[in-house]
């Protein structure tokens, strides 16, 4: 009994041959090995070494067995045995709980002799190139020899790309430089690209022959048509030049003639249509003649009715541009005169307050003021649509206490609210307490016109009014909620109650009267200060108003009572011929604290102009003789060294009269009744760029033409106690200073350094002023170093500055007591 063969024995090659009869019916087949699962390798049978029959070698590793275990099958990579012939490596495994894997090498040189066989056309060629852009067949052996890369080729790059061939195939070169069109695809197992290639000569052969054949069909085809051409023209060029000459004789007025062609078909008829069409004309003619007669008579009733109707509406024209041009006088003048006397009781009532009233002195004060501008107000409702509906209106910007302002309101409408027997609650938020930059007059008139209208649009229950402010950025925005328990407003109503002499139905203005111009005008005057108006309402639940407007933050605190005094005193003239007027107006401007000369008419003021050094002049528009806008000519036209700022305060605002001031050189326009923190901000407002530094040298301490004012206005005895009084009290905040600035307190600083300031600028310290000033905006952000510092170098300001006063004061005082 034969022995069985031991591990890793090599059997007769003709045994292992005989157990894988795939070496002998497929010859490109070169080596078969079997792994079992755990990859050792059972049986290796080849025609190039040895067969193996269980040697076990540990082939787990390979790529054909990890391929063949991932994937099921695994195709290795083209590569080439002895540089002569390629081979493959394919491998597959089993099924089973256990499965064998298959291993072998395959001789690819057979696939020479297919890619050879392969016949494009009579010239062209195919050849094969592997996933890794190699050349593996091509009809030349050589060049499959070689090991060709062909992945830097445009077309082999695109198809391993994934890219398909375009439709109509490639035109390229070839591997020996031969234009070609070619196409190729892909084996996708294997992940080969088969191209296929045709010279262009040959595929374009046939297209040439085509074209060829074609050409000389046309030409043929051409010369038959132009024969046919020749023959029908000689039938149709007789006719033809029979219709031309007829339709010239027509185009030349003889429609008498007529045509006679006898061809017996289209061109007949035309003839005869042309005939027809000559006698139609004829008809025509005379009744177009009689037509044109009729018509140009109408036409000249028409242009003379046409004339007249234009006369009519020039002048019409003419009568409604003087009748609007009078209006316009007309309302100047009278809200000239119905200003003259408000402005004399407005003034009396910004008088009474020089902050020794009790607060509901104060309030009765503020209400009575409130009431005064609501009356300016109607006074200003003559013109103020008008100014509207021409985008004239202009705002008139100040700063003012809000919360005054809507507490004034709410007082002034109280009463009235009460005695409908409404309840009236007025909510102000905390925020609400501060001041504020904007237009206060029609501010107060929206508020007005939105509690006035829920008073008379409730019948029974209350009014509510509440109001808060949110910083935002460099503003604040105001919001005002004006609530009724009144009629309420139908949603598809709530924007035309905005239109002009628009109410929610007709019955409204049976039952309360008005004309609808109120929510109109509220609403542009909202929108002209950039704000918002709002409704929500519907019918039998109330109506709730929302306002919100924007507003500037004050440039100073505005104090309730009493005025901050000025950087500077300044000589101003007033010019106005109402007695009552001048007399207001000095006594503003004395609270004011600033030096006044008063002109009745236009001449004292030119003369006064020329012989005082003024810095402002206020100067009224309506004057007789000479008006103002003529004064300011002669007075811009006197040349004077110093020309003082021109002011005009008037109850004309209309934008006509702003021109004529701005062509008279007058920049800033007071409205009558004259209100003291427009007046200030009007004639203080250039003093922040004309500070009075600006007319002395930068080293100088003290502000001499100031101080000599100072003198001579209130005397050698009161600017003494000033000087005693500034000794003390700069003294003290000088140490405030340095204690807040050891403890680093930046308001505290910042608030000792604003009253140094304004002590200092009471004897025109100039230099301790600005430094104030400036240590006073910067000190919220200023380190604790810098707070040091600062505080520093103040005192030793403070100290120059009272030295350099000291000796300036004291040989005057010298000179009183010898």
């Amino acid at each position: 009994m034969a022995r069985a063969p031991a591990a890793g024995a090599v059997d007769p090659r003709g045994r292992a041959a005989e157990r894988h009869p795939l070496l002998r019916l497929s010859p490109a087949i070169a080596e078969i090995a079997q792994l079992n699962s755990e990859g050792r390798e059972q049986l290796r049978v080849s025609r190039r070494i040895a067969d193996k029959v269980g040697s076990n070698a540990d082939l787990s590793a390979s790529a054909a067995f990890r391929g063949a275990n991932d994937s099921r099958a695994y195709y290795g990579p083209v590569y080439f045995f002895g540089d002569t012939e390629p081979f493959m490596t394919l491998a597959t495994r089993g099924t089973g709980r256990a499965p064998d894997v298959i291993v072998a090498e395959v001789n690819l040189r057979f696939i020479w002799d297919l890619v050879t066989g392969i016949r494009v056309g009579n010239t062209g060629k195919a050849y094969v190139v592997d996933r890794m852009g190699v050349l593996i067949a091509h009809p030349d052996l050589w060049r499959a020899l070689q090991c060709s890369d062909l992945s830097g080729h445009a077309d082999v790059r695109a198809a391993l790309d994934g890219i398909g061939p375009p439709s109509g195939g490639l035109v390229k070169e070839d591997l020996s430089g031969q234009r070609v069109l070619s196409t190729y695809a892909t084996v996708p197992s294997l992940g080969w690209l088969v191209f296929v290639e045709l010279p262009l000569t040959e595929a374009y052969a046939p297209i040439y022959a085509s074209i060829g054949r074609s050409t000389f069909l046309l030409v043929i085809l051409l010369a038959c048509a132009v024969l046919v051409s020749l023959i029908l023209s000689r039938r149709m060029t007789v006719p033809i030049q029979l219709l031309t000459q007829g339709a010239r004789r027509i185009g030349s007025g003889d429609l008498n003639s007529r045509l006679a062609i006898k061809t017996g078909d289209e061109l007949e008829a035309l003839g005869e249509q042309f005939n027809r069409m000559a006698a139609h004309l004829r008809d025509s003619y005379a009744t177009l003649e009689r037509k044109v007669i009729e018509r140009t008579s109408e036409l000249e009733k028409a242009r003379d009715h046409a004339l007249a109707e234009h006369d009519a509406a020039e002048r019409a024209r003419r009568t409604a541009v003087a009748a609007n041009e009078t209006k316009s006088r007309f309302l100047a003048v009278v809200s000239h005169e119905l200003r003259t006397p408000l402005n004399g009781v407005m003034g009396v009532l910004q008088l009474l307050d020089d902050g020794s009233l009790s607060e509901t002195q104060r309030r009765h004060l503020a209400t009575a003021a409130a009431s005064g501008e609501t009356l300016i107000a109607l006074v200003d409702a003559v013109l103020e649509y008008a100014r509207l509906e021409a985008s004239t209106e202009m705002l008139e910007t100040r700063d003012f206490r809000l919360d005054q302002l809507i507490e004034a309101a709410g007082d002034l409408m109280r009463p009235q609210a009460l005695d409908k027997g409404l309840s009236f609650d007025l909510a102000c938020d905390d925020t609400v307490d501060t001041a504020a930059h904007g237009d206060p007059v029609r501010l107060n008139r929206i508020l007005l016109n939105l509690i006035g209208n829920a008073i008379k649009f409730t019948p029974s229950g209350g009014i509510g009014v509440s109001a808060a402010t949110e910083r935002r950025g460099d503003h604040l925005l105001l919001c005002i909620i004006v609530r009724d328990t009144g009629i309420g407003i139908a949603p598809e109503l709530h924007e035309r109650i905005f239109e002009d002499f628009v109410q929610a139905d007709d019955s409204i203005a049976r039952r309360f009267g008005g004309t609808g111009l109120g929510l109109a005008i509220a609403r542009r005057l909202t929108r002209l200060m950039r704000g918002e108006l709002k409704v929500e309402s519907a019918p039998g639940a109330g109506s709730t108003f929302t306002l919100e407007v924007p507003l500037g933050l004050a440039g100073s605190s505005v104090a309730q009572g009493a005025l901050a005094p000025p950087s500077r005193q300044l000589r101003v003239l007033l010019v106005d011929d109402d007695p009552v007027n001048c007399e207001v107006g000095a006594a503003i401007l004395h609270r004011l604290g600033h030096h006044t000369t008063i002109a009745r008419n236009g001449a004292a003021a030119v003369e006064l102009a020329r012989d005082q050094a003024l810095d402002v002049i206020l100067m009224d528009l309506h004057m007789p003789d000479m008006d103002g806008v003529e004064a300011a000519f002669r007075i811009g036209e006197l040349g004077l060294a110093k020309m003082p700022r021109l002011i005009a305060v008037t109850a004309d605002v209309s934008g006509r009269a702003r021109d004529r001031l701005a062509g008279a050189g007058i920049a800033k326009v007071v409205s009558k009744p004259i209100l003291v923190n427009a007046l200030r901000e009007a004639i203080e407002d250039d003093l922040v760029a004309e500070p009075a530094a600006a007319q002395r040298p930068a080293t100088e301490l003290i502000d001499r033409p100031f101080l000599d004012d100072q003198q001579e206005l209130l005397g050698a005895a009161q600017i003494d106690k000033l000087h005693h009084l500034l000794q003390q009290t700069g003294e003290r905040l000088i140490h405030d200073i340095a204690d807040a600035a050891a403890a680093g307190d930046h308001k505290h600083l910042a608030r000792s350094a604003h009253q140094l300031g304004s002590a200092a600028s009471a004897l025109g310290l100039v230099r301790l002023f600005e430094r104030s000033r400036d240590v006073e905006l910067a000190a919220p952000a200023m380190s604790p170093a810098e707070l040091d510092s600062a505080a520093r170098e103040l005192a030793e300001t403070r100290q120059a500055s009272m030295q350099a006063l000291n000796d300036l004061l004291e040989p005057a005082g010298q000179q009183s007591v010898s």
